[in-house]
């Protein structure tokens, strides 16, 4: 045991001379955070689209404005997300609340495309406008022609964009025209149009209950456990593939150094696998406290009541304990695998042929994590958390949601005994694979097992 912990040391510490793992220990929250600003980055880069409407509908009712005006009304208007009525707020993706700015930029209509008469004429007009052949003397090239058509009764919107992946145009004038139906439709019927436009205002409050929330009414300290569930077995996906794969590469390159072969001549193969293992495991633990410390510090500047929300959620059902104990196992089944393969590699080109099928395994719990959030205790997901190589990843999802005691130590149990088999194979391999000079294979590492 004291050689194993002696190679744990040498182990650590030489995890900690990479330049990779400063990499990955810096680099990961950026990327994490980055990907959450990144669509707000995109869309407030973006500047508003140049938008030309073209409403070619009949009259309106009696005081109901036609429904060109009121789109317009609603696009340049100042109204924030907080003021629109709850149908509406979905559709204010174009507009930066923050600034203030307009959802689009009205550009006059050109007057070839004014004197349409039909949706199809305004459409073959269009098109020249929209594709760039053609600009507009105010505003260049258009981001969108809105052509309407029809009535109350049957409102059409034709939207011309540049091309098909440009939706967010559309999303947007939904809501308004949809609200300009109601309201001509209630007129149309002898509502004044005042009493027509209140009845878009205060719309339903939908409140959520629970008897598992605190006070019975569900606030996002309720939702706090899922999303840090959640958050963990991303952690711990991290991890893996960050510490198992710097084990990974260390092992490849002491068997191209011929290092491996010093270090079985002074220990035994079990002592080496665990001391390696063990030096990950305590380089894992050196990244959750780092990425641990500085998410609770960036969570006390943003909003000091969100660090006692944090540590209430890591604390219900136990859930960091439970945590603990499935990346325990689960990192040490897969620091295992990698270090089993890393003995039959000489290069990373060929652990590859090896990794694949470990990687597919890797990244189908990842999938189903986003859909834990909404539907913990779906019987696909209570299923699958109890397959062992996706138990670490999915039953720290199934804590949050309160799932019983039985079913937790079931399948730690169980994943203990399947760590304890692939730890024992892996150890086989490892011995097998340490000294082997032939190129590897699926079909060798699977006689190595049989044969060591």
């Amino acid at each position: 045991m004291r050689r194993a912990l002696i190679i744990a040391v040498r182990e650590y510490l030489s995890f900690l001379r990479t330049p990779g793992f400063w990499i990955s220990l810096l680099v990961m929250p950026l990327i994490a955070t980055f990907s959450v600003k990144a669509p707000g980055m995109v869309e407030h880069s973006a500047p508003p689209p140049r938008l030309v409407v073209l409403d070619l509908t009949g009259p309106s009712p009696e005081g109901v404005t036609r429904p060109g005006e009121a789109l317009s009304a609603y696009l340049t208007g100042p109204e924030s997300a907080e003021a629109a009525p709850a149908f509406d707020r979905a559709s204010l993706r174009l507009k930066a609340a923050s600034t203030g700015r307009a959802r689009a930029e009205l550009v006059p209509t050109p007057a070839d495309l004014a004197a349409a008469r039909t949706p199809e004429e305004a459409a073959r007009l269009a098109r020249p406008y929209v594709s760039g052949d053609k600009l507009t003397s105010s505003a260049g090239k258009l981001s969108a022609v809105a052509i309407l058509s029809g009535d109350e009764k049957a409102l059409k919107a034709d939207i011309w964009t540049p091309s098909p992946e440009v939706v967010g145009v559309a999303e947007v004038l939904r809501a308004p025209l949809d609200r300009w139906v109601r309201q001509a439709r209630l007129a149309r019927a002898g509502l004044k149009p005042e009493l027509a436009a209140a009845l878009d205002k205060d719309l339903t409050e939908v409140r959520g209950f629970s008897p598992k929330a605190a006070a019975g009414l569900v606030s996002w300290k309720d939702r706090l456990p899922s999303l840090a569930a959640v958050g963990l077995s991303f952690l711990l996906w991290m991890l893996v593939m960050t510490s198992a794969g710097v084990l990974l590469n260390t092992v490849i390159e002491e068997k191209a150094n011929r290092v491996i072969e010093v270090l079985i001549s002074s220990a035994s193969v079990t002592e080496i696998l665990a001391g390696k293992i063990l030096g990950g495991m305590a380089l894992s633990f050196s990244m959750v406290a780092f990425w641990g410390g500085g998410g609770l510090w960036f969570a006390a500047h943003a909003s000091p009541d969100l660090v006692p929300g944090i540590l209430g959620a890591l604390a219900a059902h136990g859930l960091i304990f439970w945590f603990l104990a499935f990346f325990l196992v689960g990192y040490l089944m897969y620091a295992a695998i990698f270090a089993a393969i890393g003995s039959f590699c000489e290069t990373p080109r060929e652990a590859q042929t090896l990794l694949g099928p470990i990687m597919v395994m890797l990244m189908a719990p990842i999938l189903f994590l986003s859909s834990a959030i909404t539907h913990p205790d779906a019987p696909l997901l209570r299923a699958m958390a109890w397959f062992p190589p996706f138990t670490p990843f999915l039953m720290t999802v199934r804590v949050a949601a309160g799932a019983s005691l039985f079913e937790l130590f079931g399948a730690l149990f169980m994943m203990v005994a399947t760590a304890t088999g692939v730890v024992l194979l892996a150890g086989r391999a490892f011995r097998a694979g340490a000294l082997a000079s032939e190129k590897p294979d699926l079909k060798k590492l699977i006689s190595a097992l049989r044969n060591a």
